[in-house]
């Protein structure tokens, strides 16, 4: 039989004395760590870094930044990881005014909110207040405004549906020019045009013209009126061609007509 080498347990004793020195460090260390880190949190959540400070708002001109805070639930001193900043913009793009909006954490502890909002193309009154027309083809319900802002037309016996929506449309294929040199837009159907409207323009002149072929023709109104004798005005009618009448002549015209 083969010779063993016999170890004894005192000459070990030093080794595993060692073994598990290392091994009590190692779970001390562990259990130090996890200690520091819950104190850092509970630090953290007790401490103003964790918590909403400042928030920002940018881009918006129609909705107020108030309204903006509430319709988004963005509120100071709310906790940081608590804020689902999807929610708040997606609630916030609820809003017929806003078309886009973003929330961003900017550092620890600041949002900043940036609105796209829809363009308003022109107001509607009803009962001394001003509803916005916006570029989505919607009528505002809601937001009245004590006076119209800009040179945007005035709408009139305008609906919210497809009539509204093509006249919006109409209107954004306008040159910018033609567009804010109209004062008012009426909705005036006829027995042979449902979609007629009658606008009232600033340089005292009136157009005649149906909204399916608003803007083809409406583009051309610059040349149009630049033909008319100095100081001439009266009722341009785009309906069929282009059509030139003085209000004295319309005024004869409708007089004629009642006689016979």
């Amino acid at each position: 039989m083969a010779n063993k080498k016999i170890v004894s347990i005192e000459s070990r004793i030093p080794e595993l004395k060692k073994y598990r020195k290392k091994k009590l460090v190692r779970h001390m260390s562990i259990i130090i760590s996890i200690f520091v880190l819950l104190i850092l949190i509970t630090l953290y959540f007790l401490s103003p870094l964790s918590k909403v400070q400042r928030i920002y708002v940018d881009g918006n001109k129609q909705v107020d930044e108030q309204t903006v805070l509430k319709e988004g639930h963005l509120n100071l001193d709310e906790f940081v990881f608590g804020l689902s900043k999807a929610k708040s913009a997606d609630a916030l793009e609820q809003n017929p005014l806003i078309k886009k909006a973003t929330v961003e954490l900017k550092g620890l502890n600041t949002l900043r909110v940036h609105i796209t909002e829809n363009k308003t193309i022109g107001y509607q009154e009803k009962d001394g207040k001003y509803y916005d027309v916006l570029e989505t083809g919607k009528l505002l319900k809601t937001q009245p405004k004590e006076f119209p802002i800009g040179n945007n037309p005035i709408f009139s016996n305008f609906k919210n549906g497809t009539v509204l929506k093509d006249m919006v449309n109409q209107l954004m294929g306008l040159p910018e020019g033609v567009l804010l040199s109209i004062s008012e837009i009426h909705f005036a159907p006829t027995k042979s045009d449902d979609e007629h409207i009658k606008l009232y323009m600033n340089d005292g002149n009136e157009v005649s013209a149906t909204i399916n072929t608003f803007a083809e023709k409406m583009s051309h109104y610059p040349s149009i009126v630049a033909q008319l004798q100095a100081g001439q005005k009266g009722i341009i009618d785009l309906e069929i061609g282009s059509y030139f009448r003085t209000y004295l002549k319309d005024k004869e015209e409708k007089a004629a007509s009642k006689k016979n």
